[in-house]
């Protein structure tokens, strides 16, 4: 039983550390795309990504992408 506890306990840990390394992934390439779209973007706008949901951050992505201003962006992420 305690073999059995010990590998769901390194299996979960093993996809929370999956998890946490796609979160930052999506985020370090939708602030490349800030980046790269509308030079240095604002640090309260690199913050704001922490924490957030691979799914959210590819959101995200597709509207800084789609949109022609980091104004415009912004008003996005902040509503």
């Amino acid at each position: 039983m305690a073999v059995l506890r010990e590998s769901l306990w390194d299996h979960e840990i093993e996809q929370r550390g999956i998890q946490q390394g796609l979160q930052q992934g999506a985020r370090q390439q939708l602030i490349r795309v800030l980046r790269r779209r509308f030079g240095e973007i604002p640090h309260e706008v690199e913050v704001r990504f922490e924490g957030e949901s691979v799914e959210k951050l590819e959101s995200l992505m597709d509207s800084a992408i789609g949109v022609s201003s980091l104004d415009e962006f912004v008003k996005i992420l902040f509503i």
